[in-house]
């Protein structure tokens, strides 16, 4: 005797608990002015006709077998597309742009100093060559520049960044180097002849150009070309950075579609307890997961956005590195500015990757997949839970002619 009250006190405790919340939500509609659309929502939910008797049991459990699963799928979908995109956009920013931003700048960089090497050896204005340029003519350095900046053009092909166009300008950009590396070694090779010398030396100026404005489409400048190129890539970041119609809008619709959801359950939930006598905690339990998945795609989708607009405030500031003016007084101080300037481009670089990692996209990426696999798998077994409650019914409702 005392064990069959002891169950029953156990399943009237875990019946109060599913309960309340339709208890909950009918106290929140008798005090609410629901208005026509309202009432009538509430009414289709809960299995009500216009007259305010219940709708036939098989057939309501039979349409929401299919109905939860349906709704609850949607929410899912919806909210995966919306995540989904932002996570794609992160990784073409992460893997793509910023590595061709940060080579672009490498390349600007390493021509820049290039030239002021080639200028330090071979005079500038009225200033005469090196003396020992007959023995070591441009030396080591100017090679090695204009070797890291060939490398990083061929990086910045690699990167699957560029449209066809833009290839093809990285291609123009790389002839333009060798034709710029022919004009400084005609100028060494002529440094004894000061007009032959100072000519080369212009028209590889003039190849290489300011770097400081777009390029004329005839113009054969370098460094305004690579400007040119970094100020694409820079517009395609902030496209990709930026919120567009499709994450908002799956979102938007996401939340509706949740919301008809939750109404939907809540209204199932009054079914069955009022026409079969159940208070059914195992179906809010199973329904609750589909709801808390937008709260992990929420939390992560905030995460991927911040990540890109990191990526955009880099790309920014990889835009105004320069280098300043080769100064006049000494190799020892230009060696300092080529280097305060490499590890400028390589600090940004690194806090990029450390700020990405920060954000754990990648992570919130696995959290996603996980969330959405567990509410499909509860979204399915709310279908099996209402075929559950009303295998009799349908039984019978199957049987009759």
């Amino acid at each position: 005797m005392s064990r069959r009250l002891t169950r029953r006190l156990r399943e009237s405790s875990a019946r109060e608990a599913g309960g309340r919340v339709v208890r909950w939500f009918a106290r929140f509609g008798r005090r609410t002015s629901w208005g026509a659309p309202g009432r009538a929502l509430w009414r289709w939910s809960s299995g009500r006709a216009p007259s305010g008797d219940r709708r036939s049991t098989a057939q309501f459990l039979l349409g929401r077998m299919l109905l939860l699963p349906a709704v609850a799928f949607t929410v899912l979908a919806l909210a995966a597309t919306a995540y989904f995109d932002l996570q794609g956009r992160t990784e073409q920013l992460r893997d793509r742009y910023a590595p061709a931003l940060v080579e672009l700048t490498h390349a600007r960089v390493s021509l820049t100093l290039a030239q002021y090497e080639a200028e330090r050896r071979l005079g500038r204005g009225e200033r005469e060559p090196l003396d020992q340029i007959a023995l070591v003519g441009l030396g080591e350095r100017y090679p090695a520049l204009l070797t890291e900046a060939s490398q990083s053009l061929n990086n910045v092909a690699q990167t699957k960044a560029l449209r066809k166009a833009q290839e093809q300008e990285v291609r123009v950009i790389s002839g333009l180097v060798v034709a710029y590396d022919g004009w400084i070694n005609w100028a060494n090779g002529h440094y004894r002849s000061d007009i032959l010398r100072k000519s080369g030396m212009e028209y590889a100026a003039g190849v290489l150009g300011k770097g400081t404005g777009p390029v004329d489409a005839t113009a054969p400048a370098l460094l305004d070309r690579i400007r040119s190129l970094e100020k694409a890539l820079r517009a395609d970041v902030d496209d990709l950075s930026a919120w567009t119609a499709l994450p908002v809008g799956a979102a938007s619709a996401a939340l509706l579609a949740a919301l008809v959801f939750t109404f939907t359950v809540v209204g199932t939930l009054s079914f069955v307890r009022g026409q079969l006598r159940i208070r059914s905690p195992l179906l809010t339990v199973y329904a609750v997961p589909v709801l808390l998945v937008l709260v992990v795609l929420a939390f992560g989708a905030a995460g991927q956005h911040q990540a890109q607009r990191y990526v955009r405030h880099t790309a920014e500031s990889l835009g105004g590195i320069s280098v300043p003016p080769a100064p006049e007084d000494g190799i020892k101080k230009e060696i300092r500015s080529e280097i305060k300037t490499d590890n400028l481009i390589e600090d940004k670089e690194e806090l990029l990757a450390a700020n990405l990692r920060d954000t754990h996209p990648g992570a919130w990426t696995s959290a996603a997949g996980l969330a959405l696999a567990l509410a499909a798998a509860t979204t399915v077994a709310c279908g099996f839970t209402l075929f559950h409650y009303g295998r009799r019914h349908l039984a019978i409702h199957w049987r009759s002619p």
